[in-house]
């Protein structure tokens, strides 16, 4: 382990998103919050962070540009909890959220797009209790977290990160980084001006559909970000607008399904676009999953049963974590089951969605296909192809140690939560939830992560750090050989 090399990365990140307190700075003046709260709130974190990050970058400035492999997954992974650790000062200072741990657990599920939130909602609507700027900051952090701010600091630091490509690989979710231009950080400033033309279509949509511009920006925001914060206790349904929630639908698909196949498709490479195999499982994968949802909902006689059954169906693939309706435990099990096996399948590689990812679950299956026929015929070759192409047995390992470990992961966070005397069942939707980075969860009446206890949030604080960081690179993080020379 390099120390100077790992500090000073992490100096220049986190000066990078010291800047970002400025966006609900200015937010809070022009609402007309005092020229005080705005200081305790965003200024004040603006200095300490701007002052932690020139500290850990000049004591080792000279040493960035010899970034290592295991040194970038340290990087990454002590990054997010550094990044959360400070977007919590804002909650703690403005007196949103008093407690240090609350105030962390909000910053994470923010960062980490999971959108799980300790805001008691009995009191009243979000909007109503809080202040514009510090609900503007939950949505910021969705955004900042979606595509991620470790491949943002590539885009603007790339003349210093030699290691980019390691930040890049252990950043990013997938088998293998797909460059669409020959250096590293112009790959990454695409992927970062595909979102951003994503977020401002979707805000200009979500006026144009009725949404007032305040809550256009946030609900984007969270949208393409796979994030799930809203403005309203009621989530989307707050609305009650089909306008808005078809709008909602096409940008949580677009911002759940591969950035890569939107740059060609965009670009006009039609061609390569279509031949994403992961890309037509994923809609054919969505679609037959919602008619099922959707189905047993008009069996069930319930409302509005193909509009709440198709957004809630894809909500839940998306990993976004969106609802149209105010209390899901009333829909029947069977549909329960179905949302909380969408959230954990995921979306697609290369997007803002948490969750396994399709592609990985598609080479399970057909490592699975390929084990019964071996036991049937030994002596026949085979191997797992997408796309026509034959997957390496090295990454089909890697998937199934993943799929293992995740299962893992999940088991013990459920175990841990049942000692803490919540439900089986609501352990594992807040457990499945929080893994899969997905707020989506479906708890018992009264029952809310703001009602957890403090072991039980820090618990799944940890578990939403290590699904963002898709689980391996958090291994290395706690692994202790890692930081041996």
């Amino acid at each position: 382990m390099r120390i100077k090399e790992i500090t000073a990365s992490l100096g220049y990140l986190i000066l990078l998103f010291s800047f970002s307190f400025l966006v609900p700075a200015v937010a809070g003046l022009y609402y007309n919050e005092t020229s005080e709260y705005v200081y305790k709130a965003y200024l004040l974190p603006l200095i300490v962070s701007a002052s932690i990050g020139c500290i850990l970058w000049y004591n080792s400035r000279d040493s960035v540009e010899n970034l290592r492999e295991r040194d970038a997954y340290i990087v990454v992974g002590m990054g997010w909890v550094a990044i959360a650790a400070l977007g919590a000062l804002p909650y703690m200072f403005s007196g949103t959220i008093s407690n240090p741990l609350d105030a962390f657990f909000e910053s994470m599920s923010g960062f980490t797009t999971t959108g799980a939130s300790v805001l008691d909602f009995s009191g009243g609507d979000y909007i109503d209790i809080y202040p514009h700027s510090i609900l503007l900051w939950r949505a910021l952090t969705n955004w900042l977290g979606g595509m991620g701010i470790i491949v943002l600091g590539i885009v603007i630091l790339a003349r210093f990160m030699h290691g980019g490509l390691f930040l890049f690989k252990a950043e990013v979710a997938g088998a293998s980084v797909t460059r669409l231009k020959p250096k590293l950080y112009q790959t990454a400033r695409i992927l970062w001006a595909v979102y951003g033309f994503f977020t401002l279509a979707c805000i200009l949509f979500f006026m144009a559909a009725g949404m007032p511009g305040f809550d256009a920006v946030c609900t984007s925001f969270s949208t393409l970000s796979s994030g799930g914060f809203t403005l309203h206790t009621d989530s989307i349904g707050f609305y009650a607008s089909p306008a808005v929630e078809a709008v909602a639908v096409v940008f949580m698909f677009l911002g759940a399904t591969n950035f890569v196949v939107h740059y060609w498709f965009l670009t006009g490479r039609f061609r390569e676009a279509s031949k994403d195999a992961e890309m037509r499982t994923f809609v054919i994968w969505l679609a037959g999953m919602s008619a099922i949802v959707i189905g047993s909902l008009m069996l069930s006689g319930m409302d509005s049963p193909v509009r709440n059954g198709l957004f809630g169906a894809v909500s839940a693939a998306t990993t976004t974590g969106f609802s149209t309706v105010s209390d899901m435990s009333v829909w029947p099990p069977l549909i329960h089951a179905l949302l909380l096996f969408l959230m954990l399948t995921g979306a697609t590689l290369g997007s803002t969605s948490g969750g396994l990812k399709t592609a990985r679950f598609l080479v399970l299956i057909k490592n699975l296909r390929n084990g019964m026929i071996k036991a049937i015929h030994p002596r026949a070759v085979l191997s797992v192809k997408m796309g026509g192409k034959a997957i390496p047995d090295s990454v089909v390992s890697r998937i199934q140690i993943l799929f293992l470990t995740f299962t893992m992961v999940l088991a013990v966070s459920v175990l841990l939560l049942c000692a803490t005397g919540i439900s089986l069942v609501d352990s594992f939707s807040a457990s499945a939830s929080c893994i899969a980075n997905c707020g989506l969860s479906i708890f018992s009446p009264g029952v809310g992560f703001h009602t957890f206890s403090p072991f039980a949030k820090a618990v799944l604080t940890v578990v939403m750090w290590m699904g963002r960081l898709e689980i391996f690179t958090a291994l290395m993080v706690l692994a202790p050989s890692t930081y041996r020379k």
